[in-house]
């Protein structure tokens, strides 16, 4: 019995130390394909700089740990600069990348009016890797806070959680879906109420163009199945449709909108800013005054279809015209 044990102790002892030497060894090689990795994101268009990194995750897993970390996207000019950044791989998740993410986060962009700053009590993405690159992706955050500038104002959103997945579809396209809860519009002074919902739909692109950045967004593009579901309160409002946008970018589509709780959707106005006030009474009486009844998860509701048709929506008798989308 004794020599049992002690040979079953040795097997385990052996096991232990080929695996510690195995960890090591693909740690050393990782740390030495570091440099090589950054040099192919660069030529991609994508700029990383990590100075003070480390390769942890022993025993059952191999990440990269980072400290602050700055990423610079060329195209469009956008920088970020990142607390912190810690990916890679666990033994469990052999072709998921995890990545969490450290607060706070500054990003700067051509795109944008002004600088913008992110912080976040815990953040992180997962990211499905097949032979040719990214596959999919998902990310979960929790008591985010966004402020950025937009004309004379410093807006900012704050959520309680915000969370979303991109992954392939059967038709070639994209399987999409964000979700988010409390959140919290405000702008000079004033608060928005808090809105929860969600949104999905199937985008034309695959995950990898969408994952690439905007150079990957060239029209013709489509959304279908569009479902988004927001509700403040008791006020809910639903919208159902397809949307393309062709190479003009001019917007075609069929949009349906539900709405449910009528008083609650009054009180949620009346709790706007005061010049917000009268664009909500205007888009709910829009859709009270021409829509039709219906029922919403067995409450009463009203239902509008807009039709969009070269850049124009008709509401009813009422046609308004979009404005082109830059792609």
């Amino acid at each position: 019995m004794t020599r049992w044990l002690v040979s079953i102790l040795l097997i385990f002892a052996v096991l232990a130390l080929a695996w510690s030497g195995g960890w090591y060894w693909l740690a050393g090689w990782a740390d030495r394909r570091i440099p090589g990795w950054l040099a192919e994101a660069a030529e991609s268009g994508i700029e990383v700089s990590c100075p003070k990194s480390d390769i942890v995750g022993f025993p059952f897993a191999l990440r990269l740990d980072c400290g602050e970390t700055a990423v610079a996207e060329r195209e469009t000019g956008t920088n970020a600069k990142l607390g912190g950044m810690s990916g890679g791989v666990s033994v469990f998740a052999p072709v998921t990348a995890q990545v969490a993410l450290v607060s706070p986060a500054h990003i700067e962009s051509p795109l944008l009016e002004g600088p913008a700053d992110i912080s976040w009590e815990d953040a992180g993405m997962d990211m499905g890797i097949g032979m040719s690159g990214p596959r999919n992706a998902s990310f979960d955050a929790t008591d985010v806070l966004a402020k950025f500038a937009l004309g004379n104002s410093d807006p900012a959103v704050a959520a309680a959680r915000t969370s979303g997945t991109l992954a392939p579809s059967d038709a070639g396209g994209t399987e999409a879906e964000i979700a988010f809860t409390d959140l919290i519009f405000s702008a000079d002074g004033a608060n928005f109420p808090p809105v929860s919902g969600s949104a999905s739909g199937h985008v034309s692109l695959p995950p990898r163009a969408l994952l690439s950045g905007r150079a990957a967004l060239q029209a013709p593009l489509s959304a279908n199945n569009v479902e988004l579901s927001l509700e403040s309160g008791e006020a809910r409002l639903e919208a159902l449709g397809d949307v393309a946008i062709d190479a003009e970018g001019i917007v075609d589509g069929t949009i349906t909108l539900r709405i449910a709780g009528a008083d609650a959707l009054s009180a949620f106005i009346a709790a706007l800013p005061p010049e917000r006030q009268q664009i909500g009474n205007a888009v709910a009486g829009a859709i009270f005054a021409f829509g039709q009844p219906v029922t919403l998860d067995g409450e009463e509701a009203s239902e509008l279809v807009v039709e969009i048709e070269r850049g124009e929506a008709r509401i009813g008798p009422v046609e308004i015209t979009l404005p082109r989308v830059p792609l």
